[in-house]
């Protein structure tokens, strides 16, 4: 694994366009039709406080009991309507196999969406998006990035990594795990909002953007062993 870059990249507003199939389950189940900007903000606030909390429920407001009694019924409609309607981001499958050629790529989906933690369903999704093409080689599901990149990956490859994400929050765990971060105005925030120098505007300049990276990676790699070298020499 030492020899593999890894490409961390996030599921939701990233990869899939999930806004819709959200506003509807909460319409639907919960009688709340928020506007696009509504559910955003909550989305967003969802991830950084890692999923709904009772600060939720009192800021937007959302019934926490009916929540809980419903919650069963909405699990049951996002999968209905992710395997029905969820739809990849444009150029997302084009770019994703293009970036699979790419030397010592190791392509990781890391999601805090609960849908992906039980394998079998998980399968059923990425077959919906991707046919028999799926393209990465590990996916990673549950509540905490940090931790779930952390187990999965030691150090020094998690250094030679990069984290592709919509929210402030990815820009965040990849401060932790102290490597860049792509953020993608695509998604579900602006650019100002994310916090990173790296930006891009579609699925075309994340490979560019990654193409960069691996060349620096090996730039660096080429001044490691001249400096090896001229310190065997001056010994």
């Amino acid at each position: 694994m030492n020899n593999r870059i890894p490409i961390f990249l996030d599921f939701g507003g990233t990869l899939v366009d999930t806004l819709e199939i959200t506003k509807e389950i909460f319409k639907e189940v919960l009688g709340k039709d928020m506007t696009s900007s509504q559910m955003i903000k909550m989305y967003k606030d969802a991830s950084k406080k890692r999923r709904m909390s009772m600060y939720m429920f009192f800021k937007y407001p959302v019934n926490p009991f009916k929540l809980l009694l419903k919650q069963k019924k909405m699990r049951s409609m996002q999968k209905e309507m992710f395997l029905k309607t969820a739809e990849l981001v444009p150029g997302a499958i084009e770019t994703l196999s293009t970036i699979k050629k790419l030397e010592n790529i190791y392509l990781v989906l890391v999601t805090q969406n609960p849908l992906m933690e039980d394998e079998e369903t998980r399968k059923k999704i990425i077959q919906k998006l991707f046919k028999n093409k799926n393209p990465f080689d590990l996916i990673l599901a549950g509540v905490d990035k940090v931790n779930l990149i952390s187990s999965n990956f030691d150090s020094e490859t998690i250094q030679k990594g990069v984290i592709i994400g919509d929210l402030p929050s990815d820009v965040y765990v990849a401060e932790i795990l102290k490597i860049p971060c792509y953020g993608v105005t695509f998604g579900y925030s602006e650019e100002e909002e994310l916090n990173t120098p790296f930006i891009a505007d579609d699925f075309s300049e994340l490979y560019e953007m990654i193409k960069d990276h691996i060349e620096d990676l090996e730039e660096g790699s080429q001044e490691d062993k001249i400096e090896e070298i001229e310190f065997t020499e001056l010994e």
